[in-house]
């Protein structure tokens, strides 16, 4: 019987079935090398909202390149049927490992949250929610590496069929407060959520809630507390079960901040249980020691075996009393100096380490551990005027995460200063330099004034001084549009066709009433129009040993037709 082939790939065996499609072991016919190819089967192909779902998941997938997220190697449609490739990962799932095993050690489980907290900080950090975080999606690589897969699954089209009564229901065992209600909207935290309920499984070898119906389950993520892990897990930490609580919050303000803040929390277990180790050893032989000699001193005294007074004899120094008070002085003075709260210099000399760094979450331990102590205490003082600064970055950095991610999932601004500062990062991110410092200006001059849009003035005044930094290296808006009408066209022609796309999309919405670059607007509508035109697909798959390296796609230097120029 003949092998199956699709576009560039030769279907083998059937590796799983999922709510978009089917997942083949296949071969790229061009250089033999394996991987997994997810086809969108014939049925869903044939309904333009499915594909359209399919494509947006490969556009998810093209963002993300690293070492905990399974790789995407290219994608395009074969006939009637869509497809793309990605990295073959042959040591099973957490959730066979888990059926293997039962439950996992509470180191296990930490090295296991760690890698699954750092794939998804890369995906949060370009706005991609995963949002069905699972065991079952969790991949383990031969060299016992996690890998996050399956991103970007419709959820109306999942597999949520009760298994048997008792048993949790598919995804709806992992599903967060905000994923049922509704309110408030799905963000980062709801993975963060998910990722409390995988630790959990882990620890104990079920899932936090058991329900004998999806009704019943999902009333028991908004309402009910699960069993504590301690209960099933005995010799699991308080710390790792306090942090396991915390992510399971029902109100996502009540969860940690980031991904990177539950690494941080993770990576300080460890420290805390060897810590409670000694000091628990400590106590226990120093407690016996103290009883041993009380006993028998009572012993012989109830007896009446005490010795009668001897003549004074020459004691050791430690026995002495002079020496013993002044141990005493020594000691109070060191506790008094470790619970004395820390002046403004060394507020300050904290925190300030900690701004350096380039994660989120050390910036967010300084603000609350350090900057905002020192302007509580110190209003007027020395480093006050630096720490609000620090303070004001901080609070900068997070209104433009939460800008960006609102505008990545296609909502509505908050104001009117977010919406023109998304329009020019939308801009500049185009490569229109020019246009978005104009955009920048315009809002500072709006807005100056405002103590509401006092951190959309600041981002704004911040990118148009980098902008301006770097004008130089190119030209001007039309250069810049011609620029990415030829780097559609080479996508067009290596099969990249949503890539082509999604760029001839952006110059129409971002110059469609532009009269000077009308000539650029009516191309990229006018190969809108033609690009349901499929073209052959090119892959290039890493070797196996570069797995972890990003490749950049070099575009072919061929052309025989080349985009319209303007001026």
């Amino acid at each position: 019987m003949a092998s199956r082939v699709i576009g560039p790939f030769e279907l083998s065996s059937q590796l799983g079935v999922g709510g978009m499609g089917i997942v083949y072991l296949a071969t790229y016919k061009k250089t033999g090398q394996q991987c997994a190819l997810k086809v969108l089967t014939p049925a869903m192909s044939a309904n333009p909202q499915l594909v359209k779902r399919f494509e947006r998941e490969m556009d998810i997938l093209k963002k993300l390149r690293h070492k905990h997220v399974v790789r995407y190697f290219g994608g395009g449609r074969s006939g009637n049927q869509h497809y793309y490739a990605m990295e073959l990962i042959e040591g099973g799932t957490l959730e066979d490992a888990l059926k293997k095993r039962g439950k996992l050690s509470w180191e296990q489980t930490i090295d296991i949250s760690l890698h699954i907290c750092r794939g998804l900080e890369h995906a949060h950090n370009h706005a991609i929610v995963h949002r069905d975080l699972k065991p079952a999606n969790l991949f383990i690589t031969k060299n016992g590496r996690i890998k996050i897969g399956d991103f970007g699954i419709a959820r109306d089209t999942q597999a949520t069929a009760l298994t048997a009564a008792g048993k949790t229901v598919g995804t709806y065992a992992y599903m967060a407060p905000e994923q049922i209600s509704g309110k408030p909207p799905v963000s980062r935290k709801t993975d963060l959520y998910a990722l409390g309920c995988v630790m959990y499984e882990m620890l104990t070898g079920e899932p936090p809630f058991q329900a004998d119906s999806p009704a019943e389950m999902l009333m028991q993520h908004l309402k009910d507390d699960p069993p504590r892990v301690t209960a099933i897990a005995i010799d699991c930490p308080t710390y790792l079960e306090d942090v396991i609580f915390k992510l399971m919050e029902k109100d996502p303000e009540e969860r940690y901040y980031d991904a990177l803040a539950v690494q941080v929390a993770l990576e300080e277990i460890g420290d805390k249980v060897r810590e409670q180790a000694s000091m628990t050893a400590r106590t226990v032989e120093g407690s016996a020691r103290g009883s041993t000699a009380a006993d028998a001193a009572g012993l012989k005294k109830l007896l009446g075996l005490q010795k009668k007074k001897k003549k004074k004899r020459n004691e050791p120094l430690y026995e002495q009393a002079w020496f013993l008070a002044a141990c005493l002085v020594l000691l109070i003075s060191v506790v008094t100096w470790a619970v004395w709260p820390l002046n403004e210099a060394e507020l300050f000399a904290r925190a300030e380490p900690l701004m350096q760094s380039e994660d989120p979450a050390q910036w967010h331990i300084a603000q609350e551990e350090y900057l905002e102590p020192l302007l509580a205490r110190f209003p007027e003082g020395e480093h006050a005027d630096e720490a609000r600064e620090f303070i004001n970055e901080i609070e900068m950095e997070r209104t433009q995460r939460q800008a960006l991610v609102r505008a990545e999932r296609g909502r509505d601004p908050g104001s009117e200063a977010e919406r023109l500062f998304i329009a020019a990062w939308r801009l500049a991110r185009f490569g229109d330099r020019f246009t978005a410092i104009e955009r920048y200006s315009a809002l500072i001059s709006l807005f100056e004034d405002q103590e509401d849009a006092r951190h959309f003035v600041s981002l704004s005044r911040r990118e148009k001084a980098r902008l301006e930094q770097i004008t130089g290296r190119r030209g001007g808006r039309i250069e810049a549009v011609n620029s990415n009408l030829h780097k559609a066209y080479r996508n067009h022609q290596e099969g990249k066709l949503i890539e082509a796309r999604n760029i001839w999309q952006s110059i129409d919405t971002l110059y469609g009433s532009e009269d000077e670059l009308r000539p650029q607007v009516e191309f990229a509508r006018e190969r809108l129009a033609r690009s349901d035109n499929p073209e052959p697909v090119q892959f290039e798959l890493p070797e196996p040993e570069e797995e972890d390296k990003a490749s950049e796609e070099q575009p072919s230097a061929d052309s025989t037709t080349s985009p319209p120029r303007a001026g």
